[in-house]
């Protein structure tokens, strides 16, 4: 049982929700308390399913990342060296434990210049000493050439650990092959990963998605923010307002409907001291006809097993729920998923760039005014 709950599977959130069913409530959420309290209680058979079955369905929910390359020019062709790289001895699955492929990555190649990747694998779970059980999974790498902007686009859909990996060793491969063909500029893709913002940077970014995506998406509710000191290397200032979280504090939700009255969120002074773990956000949406809701989940994840905090974790977003205002067709649940992924990655892209173009125009200020010094102390010391 401690392997059990020591491990990746199962959540902080899984092990101290089924504490406080137990009338135990831990100040501190980190499993080197919670894990030996359950180990000691035991669990019931049906407290153990329902954290066994909680994990699954957690983890078996599409996330999806974005990343990309930048084209040689318009002209040129994917088709070749993608049925090159997936006609070679290619294998993404390599070296991947307790894994059955049962359906081998093969490019699709669709119209708007557009590629689909899909595989699909069965893992033995790591509950099959008790439940005997057997676990399909389901990963994709969605390529789309962009001739304006002169990019390839990705959008990686992974449902577990493994197919984050074999996601990532995909996308590096396409990458390689790219640039041996002399498609794209370089063999590595742009990736919107944790250390790629300064720390003020990290929350505002957060913030900004809370203004949607034109008329498309527009925000109806902040439902809930966890802020972290796990991966800050910035210590608290002797200020009454944060000091209190001095070592007592590492991670914090925040319900939504209190965040604008929240002096961490509100003042942009605190944002180097914290940073945003995870945000989930409810949009109205508008695609022609159809109107509703759509729940939304933003944070960082990383394939990795490390134990510290991953700085090279990748922005994740998770739609958790859609909830349309009438009755619609499978496949036109499908077409409106997929275009509410398409508006989110938009957002995405264009509130990164507005974050990385505010730090080079301040980064030009800051150059400008230190010339200019230079200039007059130099002006000054000659007269």
């Amino acid at each position: 049982l401690r392997i059990l709950l020591n491990s990746h599977h199962i959540s902080d959130g899984d092990i101290n929700s089924t504490l406080k069913e137990k009338g135990v409530f831990c100040g501190n959420s980190d499993k080197i308390i919670s894990v030996p309290l359950l180990t000691a209680m035991l669990l019931t058979s049906d407290e153990y399913a329902k954290i066994i079955d909680n994990s699954i369905s957690r983890s078996s929910k599409p996330k999806n990342k974005i990343s990309s390359l930048e084209l040689v020019g318009a002209d040129v062709d994917l088709k070749e060296p993608l049925r090159n790289l997936f006609s070679s001895k290619f294998n993404p699955f390599e070296d991947i434990p307790n894994i059955e492929v049962t359906k081998r990555p093969n490019p699709i190649f669709d119209k708007n210049n557009t590629v689909r990747i899909r595989y699909e694998l069965k893992r033995i779970d790591f509950t099959k000493d008790f439940l005997k059980r057997e676990i399909s999974f389901e990963g994709e790498v969605l390529l789309q050439k962009k001739d304006t902007d002169l990019k390839i686009e990705f959008l990686s859909t992974h449902t577990s650990k493994e197919t984050e990996t074999i996601n990532q060793r995909i996308g590096a491969a396409i990458a390689k092959e790219l640039k041996n063909f002399g498609v794209v500029q370089r063999d590595i893709e742009s990736k919107i990963i944790f250390s790629a913002f300064e720390e003020i940077e990290r929350v505002r970014f957060f913030k900004r998605l809370t203004v949607g995506q034109g008329a498309f998406l527009t925000l109806d509710n902040v439902n809930e923010m966890v802020i972290s000191r796990e991966a800050s290397t910035i210590p608290l200032p002797d200020d009454p307002q944060v000091s209190w979280m001095n070592q007592t504090v590492r991670h914090m939700t925040i319900d939504g409907d209190r965040l604008h009255s929240i002096f961490l969120i509100s003042d942009e002074k605190y944002y180097q001291y914290y940073f945003i773990d995870n945000i989930i956000l409810t949009y109205k949406y508008k695609f022609g006809t159809n109107t509703g809701q759509v729940k939304v989940a933003f944070f960082f994840s990383s394939s990795t097993r490390k134990k510290d905090f991953d700085r090279n974790s990748e922005l994740t977003f998770e739609i958790i729920g859609i909830k349309n205002e009438t009755n619609t067709t499978a496949t036109v649940k499908k077409n409106l998923e997929n275009d509410i992924l398409e508006k989110v990655r938009i957002l995405i892209k264009s509130e990164y760039e507005k974050i990385i173009k505010e730090r080079n125009q301040e980064s030009k200020v800051l150059k400008s005014d230190e010339k200019s010094s230079i200039q007059y102390i130099t002006a000054t010391t000659t007269f």
